[in-house]
């Protein structure tokens, strides 16, 4: 049969992160740096084993059919007491709604905001299903410059003045790939570029709560004066990937039309809700995060000592205070292909920066390394065989 798709569809596909993952299972004893998957030592298995045992055990037929749209009543409780008390937010005029994991709402938020030919603005490396989601509904995301200090507002400020943007797309805190905190003063400048120009906020922030280093800085969902910022947070790097349970935090006109749209999907599944639920009830959620965040850090620490050991002077390591991601700039003269193809070649795993491209014609010179998923043995030796093959490229040049 001849398929006809709409134009909407008709974008490259391609992911570079699962070209990895495929290329790996041919090798023997391939360390993969590419997947951002949380560390299995930071997974509470015991605790959630025993929660899902008891609501199991309380409610079996009111978790095993369909529930309320919004979601488990209990958690939703609990995300506004945490988005309010926690994390400075205002109270009235804001609710949530749960999802299958945050990232859900990357795909929510376009189908609810945009029409076709509207524009999305993102980081020109950006969460690759963030476009994706994006190109899904035929609008158009739009990658904007970034530095050391994330979206640049000048250079938003002046793609703004199509008149054709719909929302501002943020990971603010320890980005997925660059590993970049966005500082309080650029937040502020961001988010007076979005008032000036009517833009909503689309907050993504599933790494925030896993901080190592350095301080807390206020949420854009915190400085939101005037219902435009809309907060996604997530349970899957703190609790569990497998459940997959994140919410939405937003303005109640905005979180009634999300539930509209969502209707279309059905309902999300309440025993992972209520087992979350109840190990937040079971948890000091804040001490918790300490000691999750411990876990993170010694290994963000173990794999930048290794590259800073083994890598070229002329390759940039990108530290963050937080989050799963380590970003490698190369230098413009290097053959990126040809670099990545000799990091498999050696047997390990890492992405390179066109995986992330909003614009395909840009891939960038960089590659991101993922410490969370392995042991501490393996992180090293894959960022010191990294590290090698940088050399190689490099220094020659």
């Amino acid at each position: 049969m001849n398929y006809r798709f709409p134009e909407k569809v008709n974008w490259n596909a391609r992911n570079l992160i699962l070209e990895v993952a495929e290329k790996g299972r041919t090798i023997p004893g391939f360390i993969s740096l590419a997947m951002g998957n949380p560390a299995e030592e930071a997974i509470p298995v015991e605790l959630i084993r025993a929660c899902a045992a008891e609501v199991l055990a309380e409610d079996p037929i009111g978790l095993l059919q369909y529930g309320p749209m919004a979601g488990d009543a209990d958690l939703l409780r609990w995300v506004k007491d945490r988005m309010v008390h926690g994390k400075g937010c205002a109270a009235e005029g804001n609710q949530g709604i749960l999802l299958s994991g945050s990232g859900k709402g990357l795909g929510l938020m376009p189908r609810t905001m945009c029409q076709e030919g509207d524009e999305v603005y993102c980081d020109a490396f950006c969460f690759l299903n963030t476009p994706a989601s994006v190109r899904n509904v035929g609008a158009i995301p739009v990658g904007i410059p970034s530095d050391d200090q994330g979206m640049i507002p000048e250079a938003l400020e002046e793609r703004a003045k199509s008149g054709k943007g719909k929302y501002i797309y943020l990971i603010p805190n320890f980005h997925n790939p660059m590993g970049i905190t966005i500082p309080l003063e650029r937040r502020k400048e961001l988010y007076e570029v979005a008032a000036k120009y009517d833009l909503l906020i689309y907050e993504d922030d599933p790494y925030g709560d896993i901080r190592f280093a350095g301080e807390p800085v206020p949420s854009f969902k915190s400085m939101d004066t005037d219902g435009r910022v809309v907060y996604a947070g997530s349970f899957s790097k703190t609790l569990s990937a497998g459940l997959r349970v994140g919410f939405l935090y937003a303005p109640d006109g905005l979180i009634r039309k999300f539930a509209a749209v969502k209707s279309a999907d059905g309902q999300e599944p309440m025993l992972n809700q209520r087992i979350i639920s109840r190990c937040l009830s079971k948890l000091d959620f804040n001490e918790y995060l300490k000691s999750i965040s411990q876990i993170y850090g010694r290994k963000c620490a173990l794999m930048a000592e290794s590259l800073r050991q083994h890598c070229s002077p002329r390759c940039r390591v990108l530290v963050p205070e937080g989050g799963l991601f380590i970003w490698v700039e190369m230098p413009a003269d290097v053959d990126m292909d040809a670099v990545n193809d000799a990091v498999i070649d050696a047997g390990v795993g890492v992405v390179r920066s066109a995986a992330f491209a909003v614009d395909e014609s840009e891939p960038g010179h960089a590659f991101r390394l993922n410490f969370s998923a392995l042991p501490d043995d393996k992180i090293a030796r894959g960022a010191e065989i990294f590290g090698r093959v940088t050399r190689q490229f490099c220094d020659k040049i």
